[in-house]
């Protein structure tokens, strides 16, 4: 079974404008507004959704945001909400579209000793042969117990996908996680060191991977993905630098189509081109990818051998 862990899920509250927002106090009026579900686990488990995978989607959720952020999720036939309920309130992320995007994201609520607890013990349900992806932001303050979770998940030979703060993947490597997926610019801070080029990026990877991940993931700049596993060094083009149409969440279309592919091929390679797909569909598109999407991109998909 796939599992997703968002820690810090979201409310999105996405308005579009024609045109440039106006500073002061001038009246931006918007054209049209939505609500979506938020957090990069849940973008992972929105996009198998659509690849038609289920997946259990762990995390935290409360206040009176709770009830709605559930609902937005019932539309999806294939992600089983397990979360964790707590007191405080799902944050509201506003995400303005006009010429120029503005996002102002909410710090979220505080996490209990209590809600972690009730979190891990939800986790102590997985066993051989299941996945979890913990994926966005974990709280500076929560990263001794989330890393002790995930040390107990591995050692019941749970695969486990990292996709958070770079300071928690170093500590993870000790454990030798299934995956680590991040980018070239959080590979630096991971490292301690900048990483700028191509090939910087890819001996970058290889040296994770030597601390202990067993796949490493990364999205260069947006527009490249990078695969280093043992059957050597991958790149794939996710994005063309004229035809950008949404970023966000490509990097989560990524891990989602990867696992996708390798919960039924066990063929790395072969699932990093099918996630680079992924990735592409969800650059190419408004939302997150779409399976008629990803089927259109995957045959140009191409992959480059690295060495």
């Amino acid at each position: 079974m796939l599992f997703t862990c968002t820690l810090n899920p979201s409310l999105d509250y996405y308005m579009e404008f024609d045109g440039p927002l106006k500073e002061g106090s001038r009246m931006n009026r918007s054209t049209l507004e939505y609500f979506e579900a938020g957090g990069k686990g849940i973008n992972v488990s929105i996009v198998l959704n659509n690849l038609g995978i289920p997946s259990r989607a762990l995390g935290f959720i409360g206040g009176f945001t709770k009830d709605f952020y559930i609902s937005l999720l019932a539309k999806y036939d294939h992600i089983i909400p397990n979360f964790t309920y707590i007191n405080g309130h799902t944050r509201i992320n506003v995400k303005c579209h006009a010429e120029r995007h503005t996002n102002m994201n909410a710090a979220g609520p505080y996490i209990t000793d209590g809600d972690m607890k009730n979190l891990v013990s939800k986790t102590e349900k997985l066993d051989v042969g299941d996945y979890l992806v913990l994926a966005g932001v974990t709280p500076e303050y929560l990263e001794d117990d989330v890393e002790k979770m995930l040390a107990d998940l591995i050692e019941r030979k749970v695969k486990v996908i990292l996709d958070t703060n770079p300071d928690l993947m170093k500590r993870m490597l000790a454990y030798k996680p299934f995956m680590i997926k991040t980018t070239s610019t959080e590979l630096g801070e991971l490292l301690g060191r900048k990483i700028e080029t191509i090939e910087e990026t890819v001996a970058a990877a290889k040296e994770v991977r030597e601390m202990g991940a067993e796949h490493v993931m990364i999205l260069y700049h947006g527009r490249e993905a990078i695969l280093c596993c043992s059957e050597g060094s991958f790149q794939a083009e996710i994005l063309q630098h004229d035809k950008a149409v949404n970023t966000v969440g490509t990097g989560d279309s990524l891990i989602a189509g990867f696992l996708m592919s390798y919960l039924r091929s066990r063929d790395a390679v072969d699932s990093f081109r099918f996630g680079a797909s992924c990735g592409s569909a969800t650059a190419y598109s408004k939302g997150l990818a779409t399976k008629a999407k990803i089927d259109a991109l995957y045959r140009d998909t191409k992959l480059i051998e690295l060495d």
